[in-house]
């Protein structure tokens, strides 16, 4: 098995001087180089690498979390160093072209952080974290756990941010899948092997895993508009009062959350009952009443003297009454109907329990 990263750099810090390449170097002098930055070089010294490649060919453009940078941070080093393999130039400007442009500042002006830039900055923060602990993995030989969704919670990372972390461990990831078949990419990371690539690969699905449950179980739950009774029934159209009748509408607010509904219509003489044994009660939909499991309706031949008796009632009462008005003599040609729960500019609310 293959000694760990901080082993290797133990031993290599010993002789500082770092891979010297001809111009007729073979292509094994050239993979044994870039394994050596592979193992050596930190997140900050790759870093440091790919600015000053950036800076000395004067290449306004800045890396995105998204862009993978170890293996052309060793490949940048190289050229810097005077080793201008035609092979390397071109990876470098294949590897350049995916980076985003830098936005121009105008020198007159004092530079303001966006809000864009400040979230990269915030971004690269946590992905470093995340960095660190997979080479503390790495140094662990491979047997250290780590528990990404206690690192987003402590960290205070926002959901907003989780995509973009995704991106990047699954950009690493692949590449480690990648670098089992690819030949190129085995060259750069030929001081792993398999077995070791395998659980680097798993210690990535996990953290992938572990991301996108942080994402679902951190994600704002959006709170339901509670309406007011008032605005619930402010569209319900119905009859106020019947001076004629002498009755008066009940305030159809107290309709959302009833057990009992009795209402009478002007027009067409029918008193009509609705009930529910729901717990929330019935409510109100634009101009019906909803929620109610049982109705009866009847026409009711003299309603001046009629009503008046329901009205003067206590609420055990109002049903036997009804039921009374079946046998009268004046109720009995009549049919009991179920209502709709249709409420008009004719409907009295009469009573509500």
């Amino acid at each position: 098995m293959k000694k760990s990263k901080s082993k290797i750099r133990e031993k290599w810090a010993k002789d500082l001087i770092e891979p010297v390449l001809s111009e007729s170097a073979s292509k094994s002098e050239l993979a044994t180089a870039l394994t050596w930055y592979n193992v050596m070089m930190s997140s900050t010294m790759a870093s440091k690498y790919i600015n000053t490649y950036l800076k000395s060919n004067k290449i306004a453009k800045v890396v995105p979390s998204t862009v993978p940078m170890y293996t052309a941070a060793a490949v940048a080093r190289l050229l810097s160093r005077g080793f201008n393999d035609p092979k390397l130039i071109s990876y470098m400007d294949s590897w350049v072209l995916r980076l985003d442009d830098k936005p121009a500042t105008p020198k007159s002006i004092k530079k303001v952080i966006s809000i864009q830039e400040r979230t990269a900055i915030k971004l690269n923060v946590y992905i470093t974290g995340l960095d660190n602990a997979f080479e503390n993995f790495i140094e662990s030989d491979y047997k250290m756990k780590f528990n990404t969704e206690k690192y987003l919670m402590d960290s205070g990372v926002k959901t907003s941010y989780i995509q973009s972390i995704v991106v990047w461990a699954s950009n690493v990831r692949n590449e480690f899948i990648e670098s089992k078949t690819d030949n190129n990419m085995k060259e750069g990371y030929s001081n792993y092997t398999t077995p070791q690539k395998n659980k680097v690969i798993k210690f990535f699905d996990v953290m992938i895993d572990s991301l996108e449950k942080y994402k679902v179980d951190m994600a704002p739950v959006k709170k339901k508009k509670v309406r007011s009774s008032s605005k619930i029934v402010s569209k319900l159209k119905y009859l106020k009062s019947s001076p004629e009748l002498k009755l008066k509408s009940v305030d159809p607010v107290e309709l959302i959350g009833s057990k009992q509904v009795w209402v009478y219509n002007t027009k067409t003489k029918m008193l009509g009952y609705y009930g529910t044994n729901s717990l929330a009660g019935m409510t109100v939909t634009g101009t019906t009443l909803k929620g109610f499991d049982r109705t009866e309706q009847r026409c009711v031949k003299k309603p001046e003297e009629q009503l008046q008796k329901f009205i003067k009632s206590k609420e055990g009462t109002w049903i036997i009454n009804f039921k009374e008005l079946y046998f009268s003599t004046s109720m009995t040609n009549t049919i009991i109907t179920k209502g709709n729960g249709r409420f008009n500019g004719n409907t009295i609310i009469l009573m509500v329990f």
